[in-house]
């Protein structure tokens, strides 16, 4: 079939098997051609209704139109694990529509023969190129800039710019969406009534100027809903008014125009009886309409909707520093790609290195090297990586040492080996009481902290809780027993380890899979953290709030 111009989600709803709550209900959305950013909270149902869109689920009501089956289809998943299912047609192929894919994304050749062995950054772009290459009617790409660099970033977005098809963008990245994005469709929380419900409204632009206008509407809609409570609360008050009124004209009437005594109870019983039994028909067709206009006042502000309460609170923290005056020294030295060991200077000076002016080891052509600015660890390039001597790859450090407060942050161009020093520190901490989230967390990861939540005491389970929903997290649905999302899992693994006490903090790429809301509340609990933290992460505005 010619290329569609529009795919059309109708009236969806969803529910996953087991749970007791749909996930979304009549879910309507136009994904024309161009890319469209897709946004919300974790777990809300971005990577649902992608999946629905493009065949991967059957929704529980509700039709996409065309048809999946007759669109060609590709999709960039979120986890770096899954290899293309075309990698090796890819690395064979040569035409002109492969080499400039491979140009846009500044592919090597050979990162697609031993993809199992790229940085996260590389593999990122080979599962872009690889979906590109199929010159889809609908690409899909899911948090494409999770794990990624500057240039990669750049790199990815120049790519997203030469295609022509229904692009669908799910991604917490606002420079990617300005970039690259016409329109945004952002699920929301809405609280009607006295529950909230997940909606999904679509913006013109891209992440600033839809955020800009959804501010906008949230700010419109709180003030129409305290109009209508203020108008209820007005005819309540014009009720009770009538009322006291109506009171005291039959308090006249029945009295003779005297004033009872107050302490005369037989006169005042009588008197409240004739409030009740004496209204003339005209109070009581005032009553009613009062009444009428009461009740409609109410129904006014039921049916408004406002954006759900967000938690923005501190996180329980039973934590405090090391009594040690160091809790981890490592080097001068190389630490070696693949086992993390790091070899001195005597050695490695021994493997024919010429020195250099000031003492070290010549690393041209076979290693990274690390820069400490204070609280900033930067990784760079020294050479290409390769080892053409035959001797010792890796990354050249200094003398690093970890305080028992330090907040250290780790950046770097993908591929220099920010993981690879990460080993070698985890494994010179073997005796501090640790706290590590990897950079991608796994099935068995989610499996693990969902057996140790709900074998927790209720006490403890309950700060557990606590602390998930101050991060952005919706606990109702972990206490579902359902597998939390990359991201809410990632503040899951967070609150649990904070349990144990750790002196020390080990995140790598904490932000990725996190929406906006929860990035922030992240940054803003791991700066009150009191122990040692070390974060990998390439945004840098994370880096500054967290780094010390």
């Amino acid at each position: 079939m010619a290329q569609p111009i529009m795919l059309t989600l109708s009236h969806i709803d969803f529910t996953y098997p087991g749970t007791p709550e749909p996930l979304f209900e009549d879910i309507s959305v136009s994904f024309p051609q161009g890319w469209t950013a897709v946004l919300g909270d974790n777990g809300i149902g971005k990577s649902t209704l992608a999946a629905i869109a493009t065949g991967r689920l059957t929704p529980d009501a509700g039709s996409v139109s065309p048809a999946p089956v007759r669109l060609v289809i590709a999709v960039c998943p979120q986890s770096t694990d899954e290899v293309p299912d075309n990698l090796e047609d890819f690395a064979a192929d040569w035409s002109p529509e492969a080499l400039s894919v491979r140009q846009a994304l500044r592919l090597d050749d050979g990162w697609l023969y031993r993809y199992d062995t790229l940085s996260g950054g590389e593999a990122k772009r080979v599962q872009i190129a690889c979906a590109l290459v199929k010159r889809p009617d609908l690409l899909v790409l899911d948090e494409p800039t999770n794990h990624v660099d500057e240039p990669t970033r750049n790199a990815i977005a120049a790519a997203m710019g030469g295609f022509r098809g229904i692009g669908v963008l799910i991604s917490h990245d606002a420079d990617l969406i300005d970039a690259t994005c016409g329109r945004s469709l952002i699920f929301e929380r809405r609280h009607v009534g006295h529950r909230n419900v997940t909606v999904a409204n679509v913006y013109q632009g891209g992440y600033t100027q839809a955020n800009a206008q959804r501010r906008a509407n949230d700010e419109r809609d709180a003030g129409l809903l305290r109009s209508a409570r203020r108008e209820h609360e007005r005819l309540r008050g014009a009720q009770a008014e009538r009322f006291r009124q109506v009171q005291h004209a039959n308090a006249a009437r029945d009295n003779g125009g005297r004033r009872i005594d107050p302490k005369d109870h037989d006169a005042r019983g009588a008197l409240h009886l004739a409030k009740a039994t004496s209204l003339d028909s005209g109070a009581s067709r005032a009553y009613a309409q009062l009444d009428g206009r009461i009740a409609a006042a109410e129904r006014k502000a039921a049916s408004l909707s406002v954006a759900a309460k967000r938690y923005d609170g501190d996180i329980w923290m039973d934590a405090a520093p090391s009594h040690r005056a160091e809790l981890i020294r490592i080097g001068p030295g190389v630490v070696r790609f693949g086992d993390a060991a790091i070899v001195d200077d005597d050695e490695a000076l021994a493997d024919g290195r010429t020195p250099r002016p000031d003492g070290s080891p010549d690393c041209a052509g076979m290693c990274s090297h690390l820069h400490v600015d204070g609280g900033l660890w930067r990784v760079s390039a020294e050479g290409d990586g390769r080892d053409r001597a035959g001797g010792i790859v890796g990354v050249r450090i200094p003398l690093l040492s970890v305080g028992p407060r330090d907040h250290i942050g780790l950046t770097g161009p993908n591929g220099l080996g920010k993981s690879t020093i990460i080993g070698a520190l985890l494994r010179a901490a073997a005796d501090v009481r640790t706290l590590s989230i990897a950079q991608n967390t796994t099935g068995d990861d989610a499996q693990r902290a969902m057996t140790r939540l709900t074998g927790l005491p209720a006490e403890r389970r309950a700060r557990v809780l606590s602390s998930v929903a101050q991060l952005n997290a919706d606990p109702d649905k972990l206490l579902t027993g359902e597998n939390p999302s990359p991201g809410e899992l990632r503040k899951l693994l967070l609150c649990l380890g904070l349990l144990d006490r750790p002196e020390l903090i080990v995140m790598d790429e904490p932000t990725n899979h996190l929406d906006l809301g929860s990035k922030e509340a992240l940054a803003r609990v791991l700066a009150d953290y009191p122990g040692a933290l070390i974060v990998v992460s390439h945004e840098r505005w994370f880096i500054e709030r967290v780094v010390s």
